[in-house]
Protein backbone atom coordinates (compact mmCIF):
# COMPACT_ATOMS: atom_id res chain seq x y z
CA UNK A 1 0.00 0.00 0.00
CA UNK A 2 2.86 2.35 0.87
CA UNK A 3 4.45 1.60 -2.54
CA UNK A 4 1.21 2.47 -4.38
CA UNK A 5 0.84 5.70 -2.40
CA UNK A 6 4.51 6.56 -2.98
CA UNK A 7 4.20 5.97 -6.77
CA UNK A 8 0.92 7.94 -6.81
CA UNK A 9 2.63 10.96 -5.22
CA UNK A 10 5.57 10.66 -7.64
CA UNK A 11 3.15 10.45 -10.59
CA UNK A 12 1.20 13.49 -9.38
CA UNK A 13 4.42 15.55 -8.97
CA UNK A 14 5.65 14.43 -12.39
CA UNK A 15 2.36 15.44 -14.02
CA UNK A 16 2.41 18.77 -12.22
CA UNK A 17 5.92 19.62 -13.37
CA UNK A 18 5.37 18.05 -16.77
CA UNK A 19 2.30 20.23 -17.30
CA UNK A 20 4.27 23.34 -16.40
CA UNK A 21 7.08 22.44 -18.76
CA UNK A 22 4.63 22.39 -21.68
CA UNK A 23 4.51 26.20 -21.41
CA UNK A 24 8.29 26.51 -21.28
CA UNK A 25 9.55 28.98 -23.91
CA UNK A 26 6.11 30.39 -24.66
CA UNK A 27 5.46 34.09 -24.17
CA UNK A 28 2.35 34.63 -22.12
CA UNK A 29 0.33 37.60 -23.31
CA UNK A 30 -0.71 40.09 -20.70
CA UNK A 31 -3.15 42.92 -21.26
CA UNK A 32 -1.50 46.21 -22.08
CA UNK A 33 -2.62 49.16 -20.02
CA UNK A 34 -3.48 52.06 -22.35
CA UNK A 35 -1.49 55.24 -21.97
CA UNK A 36 -3.15 58.43 -20.84
CA UNK A 37 -3.29 59.68 -24.46
CA UNK A 38 -5.27 56.62 -25.52
CA UNK A 39 -7.99 56.96 -22.91
CA UNK A 40 -10.95 59.26 -22.77
CA UNK A 41 -12.47 60.86 -19.67
CA UNK A 42 -14.23 57.64 -18.65
CA UNK A 43 -10.90 55.80 -18.59
CA UNK A 44 -11.85 53.55 -21.51
CA UNK A 45 -9.71 53.16 -24.61
CA UNK A 46 -10.87 55.75 -27.16
CA UNK A 47 -10.75 53.69 -30.35
CA UNK A 48 -13.54 53.42 -32.91
CA UNK A 49 -15.61 50.28 -32.97
CA UNK A 50 -14.22 47.72 -35.40
CA UNK A 51 -16.25 44.84 -36.79
CA UNK A 52 -15.46 42.30 -39.47
CA UNK A 53 -18.09 41.05 -41.91
CA UNK A 54 -17.02 38.49 -44.50
CA UNK A 55 -13.38 39.67 -44.41
CA UNK A 56 -14.47 43.32 -44.64
CA UNK A 57 -13.43 45.61 -41.82
CA UNK A 58 -16.05 48.12 -40.70
CA UNK A 59 -14.89 51.12 -38.65
CA UNK A 60 -17.23 52.97 -36.29
CA UNK A 61 -17.40 56.77 -35.88
CA UNK A 62 -14.06 58.57 -35.80
CA UNK A 63 -13.82 61.55 -33.44
CA UNK A 64 -10.11 62.04 -32.68
CA UNK A 65 -6.66 61.74 -34.24
CA UNK A 66 -5.81 58.41 -32.58
CA UNK A 67 -8.98 56.84 -33.94
CA UNK A 68 -8.24 58.24 -37.39
CA UNK A 69 -4.68 56.86 -37.42
CA UNK A 70 -5.86 53.44 -36.23
CA UNK A 71 -8.59 53.31 -38.88
CA UNK A 72 -6.13 54.21 -41.66
CA UNK A 73 -3.77 51.50 -40.45
CA UNK A 74 -6.48 48.84 -40.09
CA UNK A 75 -7.91 49.57 -43.53
CA UNK A 76 -4.41 49.71 -45.05
CA UNK A 77 -5.03 53.04 -46.74
CA UNK A 78 -1.93 54.30 -48.49
CA UNK A 79 -0.98 57.93 -48.00
CA UNK A 80 0.75 58.44 -51.35
CA UNK A 81 0.39 57.88 -55.05
CA UNK A 82 3.21 58.28 -57.55
CA UNK A 83 3.48 59.69 -61.05
CA UNK A 84 5.57 59.08 -64.11
CA UNK A 85 8.14 61.68 -65.16
CA UNK A 86 6.68 65.00 -66.27
CA UNK A 87 3.11 63.69 -65.86
CA UNK A 88 0.05 64.20 -63.72
CA UNK A 89 -1.93 61.31 -65.26
CA UNK A 90 -3.30 58.75 -62.79
CA UNK A 91 -1.67 55.79 -64.56
CA UNK A 92 -0.38 52.50 -63.13
CA UNK A 93 3.34 52.56 -62.41
CA UNK A 94 5.87 49.74 -62.37
CA UNK A 95 9.31 51.32 -62.37
CA UNK A 96 12.21 52.06 -60.03
CA UNK A 97 10.78 49.86 -57.28
CA UNK A 98 7.34 51.50 -57.33
CA UNK A 99 4.47 49.27 -58.39
CA UNK A 100 1.00 50.71 -57.87
CA UNK A 101 -2.25 51.72 -59.47
CA UNK A 102 -3.10 55.24 -58.24
CA UNK A 103 -6.80 54.83 -59.03
CA UNK A 104 -7.06 51.78 -56.74
CA UNK A 105 -5.51 53.76 -53.90
CA UNK A 106 -7.84 56.69 -54.56
CA UNK A 107 -10.85 54.34 -54.67
CA UNK A 108 -10.01 53.14 -51.13
CA UNK A 109 -9.67 56.73 -49.96
CA UNK A 110 -13.01 57.67 -51.56
CA UNK A 111 -14.72 54.69 -49.92
CA UNK A 112 -13.26 55.64 -46.53
CA UNK A 113 -14.34 59.29 -46.91
CA UNK A 114 -17.88 58.32 -47.99
CA UNK A 115 -18.26 56.24 -44.82
CA UNK A 116 -16.83 59.00 -42.61
CA UNK A 117 -18.28 62.38 -43.64
CA UNK A 118 -16.35 64.23 -40.91
CA UNK A 119 -13.00 63.36 -42.54
CA UNK A 120 -11.30 65.96 -44.74
CA UNK A 121 -8.26 65.51 -46.96
CA UNK A 122 -5.29 67.68 -47.87
CA UNK A 123 -3.53 66.57 -51.06
CA UNK A 124 0.08 67.71 -51.29
CA UNK A 125 1.54 67.62 -54.83
CA UNK A 126 5.28 66.99 -55.10
CA UNK A 127 7.91 66.73 -57.84
CA UNK A 128 11.48 65.58 -58.27
CA UNK A 129 14.34 68.08 -58.38
CA UNK A 130 14.54 68.37 -62.15
CA UNK A 131 12.93 71.40 -63.79
CA UNK A 132 12.63 74.98 -62.61
CA UNK A 133 11.03 75.85 -59.30
CA UNK A 134 8.07 77.51 -61.03
CA UNK A 135 7.52 74.55 -63.36
CA UNK A 136 7.63 72.07 -60.46
CA UNK A 137 5.20 74.13 -58.37
CA UNK A 138 2.75 74.15 -61.30
CA UNK A 139 3.22 70.41 -61.96
CA UNK A 140 2.76 69.60 -58.25
CA UNK A 141 -0.53 71.55 -58.29
CA UNK A 142 -1.69 69.65 -61.39
CA UNK A 143 -0.91 66.35 -59.63
CA UNK A 144 -2.86 67.36 -56.53
CA UNK A 145 -5.78 68.60 -58.64
CA UNK A 146 -5.84 65.34 -60.66
CA UNK A 147 -6.32 63.32 -57.46
CA UNK A 148 -8.96 65.77 -56.22
CA UNK A 149 -10.91 65.56 -59.50
CA UNK A 150 -10.86 61.77 -59.30
CA UNK A 151 -12.15 61.75 -55.70
CA UNK A 152 -14.89 64.25 -56.59
CA UNK A 153 -15.91 61.98 -59.50
CA UNK A 154 -16.33 59.22 -56.88
CA UNK A 155 -18.82 61.31 -54.90
CA UNK A 156 -16.61 63.17 -52.42
CA UNK A 157 -17.58 66.81 -51.94
CA UNK A 158 -14.90 69.20 -53.23
CA UNK A 159 -15.37 71.21 -50.02
CA UNK A 160 -13.75 68.33 -48.09
CA UNK A 161 -10.57 68.27 -50.20
CA UNK A 162 -7.78 70.87 -50.13
CA UNK A 163 -4.81 70.91 -52.46
CA UNK A 164 -1.35 72.43 -52.22
CA UNK A 165 1.83 72.12 -54.24
CA UNK A 166 5.26 71.86 -52.65
CA UNK A 167 7.01 71.42 -55.99
CA UNK A 168 10.48 70.00 -55.35
CA UNK A 169 10.84 71.50 -51.84
CA UNK A 170 9.84 68.40 -49.80
CA UNK A 171 11.62 65.33 -51.19
CA UNK A 172 11.18 62.03 -49.34
CA UNK A 173 14.46 60.82 -50.83
CA UNK A 174 17.30 63.36 -51.06
CA UNK A 175 19.19 61.27 -53.65
CA UNK A 176 20.05 62.50 -57.13
CA UNK A 177 19.18 59.40 -59.16
CA UNK A 178 16.17 57.86 -60.95
CA UNK A 179 15.10 55.87 -57.86
CA UNK A 180 14.99 58.98 -55.65
CA UNK A 181 13.25 61.01 -58.34
CA UNK A 182 10.56 58.31 -58.76
CA UNK A 183 9.81 58.39 -55.00
CA UNK A 184 9.58 62.19 -55.01
CA UNK A 185 7.05 62.40 -57.89
CA UNK A 186 3.99 61.95 -55.71
CA UNK A 187 0.83 63.19 -54.07
CA UNK A 188 0.88 62.88 -50.30
CA UNK A 189 -2.46 62.58 -48.45
CA UNK A 190 -3.05 64.15 -45.04
CA UNK A 191 -6.31 63.09 -43.38
CA UNK A 192 -8.00 65.61 -41.08
CA UNK A 193 -11.04 65.60 -38.80
CA UNK A 194 -13.65 68.39 -39.09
Amino acid sequence: MKKILFFGVILAVALLFGGCSANKGKVLKTPVTPTKQQTNTTGKVAYPAVTSKANKIEIGPITNRQQLERAIKLLKIKREIHFKFNSYALEPIDEYGIKENPKEILDRIADFMRKHPNIRLRIEGNCDERGTEEYNLALGQKRANAAKRYLVSKGISPDRIYTISYGESQPVDPGHNPYAWAKNRRDHFVFLIK
